[in-house]
């Protein structure tokens, strides 16, 4: 039986998987992510400095892998990324220059990753509950580590303050202690409660918390509006921190 081809190099199989296997529309942007490694991390840095006005950067000094069941720290990586509706002929024209750098400068050219690209609207405002997982995935993809500690936060809207104050209640008597409960209506005239909770990477985890805190809410008409994975702190700097009570 033949091997299955290396989608990370074999750039038609890549293409025909997105065709085949998942909701792909030659059309739509995706990021685009071509990988060089090498143990001396400052050859990799002379390259992102180099390329640095044709891609999205980043330098990871220590990598994690998993290899044979244990733990490992990997050689370092550069990632080379690219936001765009490519063509099978553009992911090979690109892959083939960073080939040829890895060629030039003793690198190990690792292969192309592409995956769906993030509105930066969506990246910082709340995911919806059903995404959050998504959101997990992708994090585990670029490095976060499976389980590794990670603030949640959860924004439930409920249409009243006495509903609001009956779902707090109800919140608190299930352990979700950490909260943020507004006494003023929002512009929907809704009322937010913020739960902020120390979870993990751990994508069962997250979702058995989200519908614990979902049927708080919907039990007294509110609703499980939003997911984030911010502290207390970033939720006041990207949402605003309104008034408690």
């Amino acid at each position: 039986m033949d091997e299955e081809p290396d989608v990370h190099f074999d750039i038609d199989a890549l293409f025909g998987h997105m065709a085949a296997d998942v909701d792909y529309n030659p059309e739509d942007e995706l990021d685009w992510v071509f990988v060089l490694r090498s143990k001396d991390q400052g050859a990799l840095e002379q390259v992102a400095q180099d390329l640095e006005s044709d891609f999205t950067i980043e330098v990871q000094g220590s990598v994690e892998e998993i290899v044979d069941g244990k733990v490992t720290v990997g050689d370092p990586i550069l990632t080379l990324s690219r936001v765009a509706a490519f063509t099978a002929d553009d992911v090979k024209q690109i892959a083939a220059q960073v080939q040829a750098i890895a060629d030039e400068r003793s690198l190990t050219y690792a292969g192309v990753e592409c995956y769906e690209a993030i509105d930066e609207d969506e990246l910082f405002g709340w995911l919806a509950p059903e995404d959050a997982g998504w959101r997990l995935r992708g994090m585990t993809e670029v490095g976060l580590e499976e389980n590794a500690e990670l603030p949640w936060v959860f924004l439930a809207v409920a249409p009243s303050l006495d509903a609001s104050t009956s779902i707090a209640s109800a919140l608190q008597e299930a352990g979700f202690s950490d909260r943020d409960d507004y006494d003023e209506a929002d512009e929907e005239g809704d009322f937010a409660i913020c739960v902020f909770v120390v979870g993990r990477n751990n994508e069962l985890e997250l979702d058995m918390a989200s519908q614990k805190i979902a049927k708080i809410a919907e039990s007294h008409g509110g609703k499980l509006l939003g997911v984030q994975f911010y502290t207390r702190d970033e939720v006041a700097d990207v949402f605003g921190s309104g008034e408690e009570e």
